[in-house]
């Protein structure tokens, strides 16, 4: 069993296959991500960051008529996503480093933003700001308090860690982002812990 605490799309380059086959298609996600759309102009801009294979969630937007970029640092897992929708734009690239110079309706960072340390999340937040349009949405999952966790994921050992819940409070409103939506543990959503925020639109200077 490996780690790979820094880059875990590396680990997910050696997955790709097996989560693949085992992750479930079902879409527990809807009420959060309905509630994302409900902000979002007909045909708007979506960035999925860590997209993975891109299935469910990518394809929920994509068959909503959204337009979709989709990031991830792992070539298998685009590989597999490239595969069933060839006419989606991937980027190969760590949403560490991202510098798109482009602006997004949305950008959604769904069971991938966990994957950074707690340093590079608290730095990811001006790059949301800097790739999301002004009354842009947010929706990300985070751990459900302050920690560093490991999981076997066929045979992997993934890293995963979470700010507190009041620092990422904090943050958001650093960075001009309104909460909307938020729930610990959400036990109708795979116990996942969900943020869905709005940026503000920026003050005339």
């Amino acid at each position: 069993m490996t780690n790979h605490k820094q880059n875990v799309y590396k680990s997910y380059d050696i997955i790709a296959n097996w989560m693949d086959e085992h992750r479930y298609r079902g879409l527990f996600e809807k009420p959060y991500l309905d509630n994302a759309i409900s902000y979002l102009k007909p045909g708007a801009s979506v960035l999925d960051l860590g997209c993975g294979t891109g299935e469910p969630i990518r394809q929920y937007f994509v068959d909503a008529g959204f337009q979709v970029t989709g990031v991830d640092g792992s070539t298998k897992m685009l590989e597999i996503a490239k595969s069933r929708c060839p006419k989606i734009k991937f980027i190969l690239g760590d949403m560490r480093k991202l510098q798109l110079n482009e602006k997004f309706n949305c950008i959604i960072a769904w069971h991938s933003f966990f994957h950074l340390s707690q340093d590079d999340q608290r730095a990811m937040f001006k790059t949301f700001t800097d790739h999301l349009n002004d009354k842009g949405i947010l929706l990300f999952t985070s751990g459900d308090k302050d920690g560093e966790v490991w999981s076997d994921n066929g045979g992997e050992n993934l890293y995963h860690a979470s700010l507190s819940p009041g620092e990422y409070k904090d943050l958001l409103k650093q960075y001009r982002f309104e909460l909307i939506d938020h729930k610990i543990s959400d036990p109708e959503c795979g116990n996942a812990t969900v943020w869905l925020a709005r940026l503000e639109q920026k003050l005339e200077e």
